[in-house]
């Protein structure tokens, strides 16, 4: 347990570097709409291709942005888990660390010494 918890903080800069360099971007199936979230599931960027108001509906709109941003939504979080699994030990579940604080650990300068 004590080496798994010493690879889990020895890891934690690199792990937390490749979370804050995800983000995932998906396209409505008409490829008007492009949705963009973070690693958390934050949209950080929403582009909308000017051919959108061809035939303005706003209800329609609203539903692409909707369902681009909970794919990439749903992508992320895989993502995120395929990364968290890297860094973890197998029997380890990973909706446990979700809410840890790997900034805290990875700024550590003495998780080398244990």
């Amino acid at each position: 347990m004590l080496e798994d918890a010493h690879k889990l903080l020895g890891n934690a800069a690199e792990m937390k570097r490749k979370l804050e360099e995800l983000s995932v971007s998906t396209k409505s199936e008409d490829g008007f709409v492009v949705t963009t979230v973070d690693a958390r599931g934050r949209l950080v960027q929403l582009d909308l291709d000017p051919r959108i108001y061809r035939s303005p509906n706003a209800g329609a709109l609203a539903r692409q942005i909707i369902e681009a941003y909970q794919r990439a939504v749903d992508k992320v979080d895989q993502d995120s888990r395929t990364i968290l699994e890297k860094y973890l030990p197998r029997d380890f579940d990973v909706d446990q660390f979700s809410n840890i604080d790997f900034d805290k650990y990875a700024s550590r300068r003495d998780v080398a010494d244990y």
